[in-house]
């Protein structure tokens, strides 16, 4: 594979890297020594957080240039670069959403630009990946804990700009500016040929299909499969997604390109989330996943076929000589992580840290997968409003360095063949119907486009008038207790030894649970069930299931196996 750049290469199915123009580059590197007073400071006294963070900064930033960069450097890049593109209003609208930890490697790559939110995110995951098991790997956690402890200690969420600035300060107390990063293990060295960049490699060769292919291929079509892809296999999951593909219009017997997109909308994308997402999302979660992961044959056979203009049947038929194809999804795929913001707090929860409090939420470990639902959603919207015409712009300045590598032709017909999909998509539906329909079950849940949703019940059925008559007991306990019909913002389910109404905490939940797993056996009921509810904040059942994604289903059953192995 020729090496690249990995910020001026084009990343899978077509989207373009980024690249600043030698003008930006060379403006960005003049205004960077005062990138720490782009944003604005209350300076205060010398004991002041933000006025040592200030300071701090400046002295990183004359002792650290890009290229030469110690992690506590990296973060005073980072946090000057994000400061340059406020002042000058160029900021994508992404950058809102990075936390310390995404700063921090934003200054390893600066002044190199990324395309988008996706990419940035698996670049950021795959250098992490790199740090661990060297030297450096101690450094990246001790730099996570000091921003948890400087949002306790400051009472301030992770990513908010005044505890980024106050931030630094901490960093030079712990040591973080004594070790420089060897080059090797910088991005620009370390991720020129990484897959989670630039994809799969050109030589890639794709298995040969088995003997019985075609038999396969037209069991797997003939398969109706009506109820949950319980197994869990992609084979399940991918015939499931074509069927809802099909149902919404989308072309997927069609184009090889369709059936990665088909295989993420049954497995994790949320019912709200626009069909024309699911391309980008689709490659971008495909791309995340972890190399020595067992789903990768799958997924880069996926991935590579509508660059080779290989037909549905003939995908079909090597991805059955894949042995992944007809095994369980492995758990480490079902998790969205192709966003800022998600990797400090999964990495601060793999230290112990029980929770790290963002702008949006305090995130606790069971909520890993609610917090990458509504980045990904929350950061979709806003591209979509930036955007006019994102199908016609080109997002680059800078890709005549390889104009007519075999990979660039690959990506062009991926390219075409992917804004001619969407155009039938939109003859048809209009690009915005839901990959889910509409179920007949008593209870379920409504999802907008922004992540947020609704639950909707019919009393007319034996479960629904169940659930509204415990909503009105809960109503009615709501009334005893503060005199008042509730107002908008006030819990439903509040602390029954709170004077105001006051949301039951996670540790009110985790002890319920603790102590009806204790005594679930003389109730009649699986105490794993009770101890997965706990862990990952949610329960499936039979009535509810349809109210959940394939992979949450997936995570839960496992969970439920585990803890039941662990009873034993």
């Amino acid at each position: 594979m020729v090496a690249r750049n990995v910020m001026s290469d084009r990343c899978p199915w077509g989207g373009k890297v980024g690249k600043a123009s030698k003008k930006k580059q060379e403006r960005r590197a003049r205004t960077a020594p005062s990138a720490a007073s782009a944003a604005p400071v209350k300076v205060m006294d010398d004991g002041d957080p933000q006025a040592l963070g200030e300071a701090a900064l400046n002295r990183l930033l004359r002792l650290n240039s890009p290229g030469k960069v110690s992690l506590a450097g990296a973060y005073a890049l980072g946090y000057g670069a994000l400061g340059c593109t406020q002042q000058e209003e160029t900021d994508p609208h992404w950058y809102q959403e990075i936390d310390p930890l995404d700063a921090l490697f934003l200054g390893t790559v600066w002044p190199q630009e990324f395309s988008d939110a996706l990419q940035f995110a698996n670049a950021r995951d795959a250098w992490l990946r790199l740090i661990r098991g060297t030297v450096h790997e101690k450094g990246v956690r001790c730099f996570v804990r000091e921003a948890v402890s400087a949002s306790k200690e400051l009472g301030r969420p992770v990513n908010d700009g005044e505890l980024m600035l106050a931030l630094a300060g901490r960093l030079e107390a712990a040591g973080l500016d004594q070790r420089r990063l060897p080059r090797r293990l910088l991005p620009e060295s370390a991720l020129q040929a990484c897959r989670a960049v630039v994809g799969p490699s050109p030589e890639l060769q794709l298995p040969d299909p088995p003997a019985e292919a075609k038999e396969q291929v037209r069991r797997f079509w003939e398969e109706t499969d009506e109820g949950w892809p319980a197994d869990g296999t992609p084979q399940a999951v991918l015939r499931d997604g074509l069927c809802r593909l099909r149902d919404a219009g989308w072309p997927g017997e069609e184009e090889s390109l369709m059936l990665l997109p088909a295989l993420y909308a049954a497995l994790m994308a949320k019912p709200g989330e626009p069909l024309e997402n699911l391309v980008p999302h689709a490659c971008a979660w495909a791309l995340s996943v972890d190399e020595a992961s067992a789903l990768i044959p799958v997924l880069d056979v996926l991935l590579v076929a509508p660059q080779l203009g290989m037909t549905v049947a003939d995908t079909l038929g090597r991805l059955f000589a894949v042995p992944a194809f007809t095994e369980p999804i492995p758990s480490d795929a079902l998790l969205w992580t192709s966003s800022p913001g998600l990797a400090l707090p999964r990495l601060a929860f793999e230290m112990g840290v029980p929770e790290v409090t963002t702008l949006e939420k305090v995130i606790t470990p069971d909520l890993l997968d609610w917090a990458g639902m509504h980045a990904r959603m929350r950061l979709s919207a806003a591209a979509h409003a930036d955007d006019t015409d994102p199908e016609e712009t080109d997002s680059t300045d800078g890709t005549a360095d390889w104009q007519g590598k075999p990979e660039e032709r690959w990506a062009d017909r991926r390219e075409a063949v992917r804004k001619a999909v969407l155009r039938k998509v939109r003859k048809k539906s209009g690009g915005s119907s839901a990959t889910h329909q509409s179920s007949n079950h008593p209870v379920e849940r409504i999802w907008d486009a922004d992540g947020s949703s609704v639950i909707r019940y019919s009393a007319d059925t034996a479960r629904g008038q169940a659930l509204h008559e415990s909503l009105e007991s809960q109503l009615e306990a709501f009334r005893e207790k503060f005199g008042r019909e509730p107002e908008p913002g006030d819990p439903l389910f509040f602390d029954p030894d709170a004077d105001e109404p006051t949301q039951l905490t996670r540790e009110y939940f985790d002890d319920l649970l603790l102590d009806m797993a204790e005594r679930a056996a003389d109730m009649g009921i699986d105490p794993a069930f009770l101890h997965a509810w706990r862990e990952l904040g949610y329960v499936v059942t039979e009535e509810n299931r349809s109210m959940f994604t394939t992979a949450e289903v997936l995570t839960y059953d496992r969970a439920v196996a585990r803890h039941r192995q662990a009873g034993k």
